[in-house]
């Protein structure tokens, strides 16, 4: 045992369902190219959103944790981010949330979390949107709050490098 696994920093290898996975990206892209105009023209990755709320009262302090689920949709030809929100399992589809450079106030990639942030919004009324988009089905499936029914069943190592590209691109 090494000094890092005290810490957690060493996480077990799942063995890859890579039919499961498959199936479910085909899915993905059958729900994008149907729900957004021009859909094929997009690439698309799996994401996923964190929202931690609390409240005090008194001497109880609460925190709760609600997971979103998206097809992120990315185009390099106009530089377009769409979200389009999914159930885990890919059975119901939400609206979308399209962006340009030109619509947010800041992007970021936080590399010790993982996570990317998007600022928008006015200057008096700030919206901020984070959001993560796995690797490898590790990443998921190695987060000790992991259940089938927060988070879809997606191992994109061949798409992840392109995401990066796109989002290098994107916050020029």
């Amino acid at each position: 045992m090494g000094l890092f696994d005290l810490f957690g920093g060493s996480k077990k290898a799942t063995e890859l369902d890579a039919a499961r996975s498959d199936e479910n990206k085909k899915l993905m892209r059958e729900i994008f190219d149907k729900k957004i105009d021009n859909g094929s023209e997009y690439a698309i990755v799996y994401a996923y959103s964190e929202d931690i709320g609390g409240a005090n009262f008194a001497v109880i302090r609460t925190v709760s944790y609600k997971y979103r689920n998206f097809i992120l949709g990315y185009r390099e030809s106009d530089l377009s981010l769409v979200f389009l929100e999914v159930s885990p399992d890919l059975s119901q589809v939400g609206e979308a949330l399209a962006y340009k450079p030109q619509d947010v106030k800041r992007k970021n990639f936080v590399k010790m979390a993982g996570s990317y942030y998007l600022q928008y919004g006015s200057s008096f009324k700030k919206e901020f949107f984070n959001f993560f988009v796995p690797e490898t089905i590790d990443d998921i499936l190695n987060l000790d709050w992991y259940d089938e029914e927060t988070f879809a069943y997606v191992d994109q190592r061949e798409e992840h490098s392109s995401w990066v590209a796109f989002w290098n691109k994107f916050c020029k």
